[in-house]
């Protein structure tokens, strides 16, 4: 195997559900030393890996549930995979700070934490630098709905609104993101759960942001809002396998209007559902200025380009200065050959 950015890295997988084990792949695809992997279902702890993952031969990597033991082993760094909130995930980031890894991780909230869990946030930067590693966030929203939004933002002269819409595929995450999503529950079940336990923030209020953030502007409010998406038919869920009978729930849009001091305004939908035939991954910005300008990926694959993002900002992640780097602190993504 020839040398490149990935042959001396040394890694940790942390979570082996769906996209750990497309991030594993990825991995040994670029070359990159796994030397421990780390999860908790009891039906994957003791088994080989490339076992688990699919690959189709075994990587001589056993999974283990204590991480502490398998962090100890000199990785620089951790690829997390496990949840979406700091409120769940802080525990395991100090885990891997505390040894001294490194951690680039899908964990949605860490994008831009600073306002929606603001205590997690600021402890886990201070845990990060006093042990000189870095934690931070990334996935398809780094590119799809951050980066590529701010260059095209470079092309405008006077910006008055920009408004995002983004669609994905429940059945790509597996029966966690499902069931967060309430995939399945009636109607009436999903506007009483919002109602008395209220639905928390999620991706589309960090990204807009840390587009903000990006572009030097002030946050003046922010307001944020769900709906529940139902069935006109019958549709199976593979995530639950089930099938989900019309008028039940089959997704969430999450909306996000941040309006800033300067006096420009940013909307982002993002629309989680179950898919039928045909269709796929959607990203969709327009900016409404001077000059008006649309930006538009049919198929972006999320659940790819996630994981494909993830695994091309180890380098940039290692690099970065130590403390909880926040997706606007992190240069644009790149390719990373292998």
């Amino acid at each position: 195997m020839s040398s490149g950015p990935f042959s001396d890295i040394r890694v940790v997988v942390y979570g082996v559900g769906a996209m750990g084990a497309l991030a594993t792949r990825l991995l040994v695809d670029k070359g990159a030393k796994i030397v421990g992997a780390v999860g908790r279902s009891s039906s994957k702890v003791g088994r080989d890996l490339g076992e688990v993952a699919g690959l189709g031969k075994r990587l001589g990597v056993s999974i283990e549930s204590d991480a502490d033991e398998v962090l100890t082993r000199g990785a620089d760094i951790a690829v997390v995979c496990v949840g979406s909130y700091l409120s769940s995930m802080h525990k395991h980031f100090e885990t891997c700070l505390k040894n001294g890894v490194n951690v680039v991780t899908i964990e949605e909230e860490t994008v831009f934490p600073w306002t929606t869990a603001s205590a997690h946030a600021e402890a886990l930067d201070a845990l990060a630098k006093a042990n000189g590693v870095t934690l931070a966030a990334s996935g398809a929203q780094d590119v799809f709905w951050l980066n590529l939004v701010t260059t095209l933002l470079g092309a405008s002269h006077k910006i008055d609104k920009v408004i995002g819409h983004s669609r994905w595929n429940v059945d790509d995450y597996g029966p966690e993101v499902a069931n967060h999503l309430l995939i399945g529950r009636s109607k009436e079940d999903f506007d009483q759960i919002v109602e008395v336990s209220g639905w928390p923030e999620f991706v589309a209020r960090q990204t807009l942001e840390a587009l903000v953030a990006r572009l030097g502007l002030k946050v003046a409010s922010i307001a944020s809002d769900v709906t529940a998406v139902t069935a006109s038919a019958q549709i199976h869920c593979r995530s639950l396998k089930e099938e989900v009978p019309p008028g039940h729930v089959i997704g969430t849009i999450d909306r996000t209007v941040v309006t800033t001091r300067e006096g420009l305004q940013f909307e982002f939908a993002m629309e989680g559902r179950l898919y039928r035939d045909g269709e796929t991954d959607y990203n969709f910005w327009k900016v409404q200025g001077e000059p008006s300008l649309q930006l538009s990926c049919e198929d972006a694959n999320y659940r790819f380009t996630t994981c494909s993002t993830l695994v091309n900002r180890i380098p940039d992640v290692i690099a970065a200065a130590p403390g909880l780097c926040s997706l606007d602190m992190l240069n644009s993504p790149r390719y990373r050959h292998h």
